[in-house]
């Protein structure tokens, strides 16, 4: 019966007393889930931004260092690449290996004149863009790192050496309006010049074999060498010129089912043209596998009593692409060039005009960068080596500005609740008093009014981390970037799971607990008198 009356009073006295403290309309209680929500909004900032820095510095490409050689250079680019790859080199440097390549450009259609060319068979020449690309051999470990499961979006890598596919990146296909899943994009080719020197140029559809978010140096897509070789070939001598080609290639997409019911289709279609000069002579289909696996199907017409024009074999597709017999096979069904029976022997590169350079870790790269200077007389882009040191520069210098503003905003909560518990005993000196006199312990009263404001703390806690995950995940932080007139790439640079908070809870209850007792005591542990008649 006596522990349950002391508990009964221990529970009215708790009551009766956090009230007060909590401030007139909870006004107390509100200040310390602000300056909660505060602190906890740094941590989260904190936290995220570490966890981007850190992304970056694990983005596969960081450690890998692009060299431009010098026009007038003494050694060639494979007596370097030979010298560098050398054990001693890469274990004194953390170089993983060095790969010679070759940077170059081309110019793209965009999807929707490539559907108005299939229309009207009619090509605008000068609507393309242009983008910047780089080979990338089967061997060359780069492969592996852009198919990363963070950077991978679909489809697979190069078949062997002589793939004329292309690695392209999800922007390339943005700006150009390409669906994510198109097999092909149309390149821009001068195929020819006429009597007049003007220009020539058709669309080359490439096959995409695979699509990913990034590529190294910021190119839009990547290549083998053999596709590098064949495509700077001139004119006739280039295999994706397609003014000798004798039959109409088409590639489709659908079923066999459907596959076998065009080639039906396309017979009636040109038997029921007008012009008896586009009379077909055959037309099949071959199944093909794309890198990826999957199946399509390669269709072949023919047409008797014609040579090779491609002027001619633009008509007879937008014929065919504009005919209602044909309108269920579009989504599926693609223009192709007859290249694959052209394509010329691989000649091995014996020279490069780029060295792409893979590091285990850049500690030494301010060093290897002199010994490529010095003996090989290749500078490496202050530039790049800064932008990487500036990583690990600016990953300290956020944790250490993030400490400060924790513990800044630890140490002003602790200063509120000290003042809020002092600033309440001194008004009720005489109550306390009349409670001692009357045999209430010192440690009774100490114990109570610390639970009282370390409730109050988990509560204010509780709302503010609400408020801080509500705010930070669903985008605040970018909003206040933007306001701040700071550029910022996709995500939300938030998250409340670190260390920082664990140990910043910790922290901050040792420490109220700590000051607490010490503001309470040093009221409490004078006399009854001394408090009832408020004497000093």
């Amino acid at each position: 019966m006596k522990n349950t009356k002391a508990r009964n009073f221990h529970n009215l006295f708790f009551i009766r007393e956090v009230i007060p403290l909590s401030g007139k309309r909870m006004s107390n209680l509100l200040i310390m889930v602000g300056m909660l929500f505060f602190a906890f909004s740094v941590i989260g900032f904190a936290e995220g931004s570490l966890r981007y820095l850190e992304t970056k510095m694990k983005d596969p490409f960081i450690n890998w260092i692009n060299v431009i050689p010098q026009v007038h250079r003494i050694h060639s680019m494979n007596q370097v690449l030979n010298s560098i790859n050398s054990p001693e080199i890469k274990e004194k440097y953390h170089l993983v290996n060095a790969i010679g390549y070759n940077r170059f450009q081309h110019n793209f259609y965009d999807y929707h004149d490539i559907q108005q060319f299939y229309k009207s068979g009619r090509l605008d020449t000068e609507k393309v863009a242009r983008f910047s690309a780089r080979t990338m051999d089967v061997e060359d470990p780069v492969i592996d790192e852009i198919f990363d499961s963070k950077n991978h979006v679909r489809g697979e890598p190069y078949e062997d050496f002589m793939d004329v596919g292309l690695i392209v990146t999800e922007q390339f296909l943005n700006k150009l309006n390409y669906p994510l899943n198109t097999p092909y994009v149309w390149m821009d080719f001068l195929a020819d010049r006429d009597a007049d020197s003007n220009d020539i140029n058709v669309a080359i559809p490439i096959p995409v074999n695979a699509v990913v978010k990034s590529l190294p140096g910021m190119t839009a897509f990547a290549s083998t060498s053999y596709f590098y070789q064949q495509r700077n070939l001139q004119f006739g001598n280039n295999p994706f010129n397609p003014l000798y080609d004798s039959r109409l290639v088409l590639s489709y997409h659908g079923s066999r089912e459907k596959a076998d019911a065009l080639i039906a289709d396309i017979e009636i279609v040109f038997s029921q043209l007008a012009e008896n000069a586009v009379a077909i002579q055959n037309v099949w289909y071959e199944q093909r596998y794309r890198v990826a696996g999957e199946s399509f199907y390669m269709v072949y017409v023919t047409f008797s009593g014609r040579q090779p024009n491609m002027s001619f074999m633009d008509n007879a597709f937008s014929q065919l692409y504009n005919h209602a017999k044909l309108a269920s096979y579009l989504n599926d069904l693609y223009r192709l060039y007859d290249y694959e029976t052209s394509l010329r022997r691989f000649r091995p590169a014996d020279e490069y005009d780029r060295i792409s350079l893979n590091f285990s870790n850049l500690d030494k790269l301010r060093e290897f960068s002199v010994l490529l200077e010095d003996e090989y007389g290749l500078i490496v882009d202050m530039a790049q080596i800064e932008s990487r040191e500036n990583y690990h520069f600016v990953s300290r210098l956020t944790t250490i500005i993030s400490l400060v503003l924790i513990g800044f905003s630890i140490l002003s909560i602790l200063l509120f609740v000290s003042y809020l518990l002092k600033r309440h005993l001194h008004g009720i000196k005489r109550n306390l008093g009349t409670f001692k006199a009357f045999g209430l312990s010192n440690g009774f009263l100490i114990n109570i009014y610390v639970k009282i404001v370390l409730a109050m703390l988990g509560l204010a806690t509780l709302f503010a981390l609400l408020i801080s995950a509500l705010f930070g995940y669903s985008g605040g932080m970018r909003l206040v970037l933007w306001i701040s007139g700071t550029g910022f790439e996709a995500g939300n640079y938030f998250s409340l799971w670190s260390y920082y908070l664990l140990v910043a809870l910790v922290l901050l209850t040792l420490f109220s607990v700590m000051i607490l007792r010490s503001v309470s005591g040093s009221i409490l542990n004078h006399t009854p008198g001394d408090l009832i008649y408020e004497r000093e």
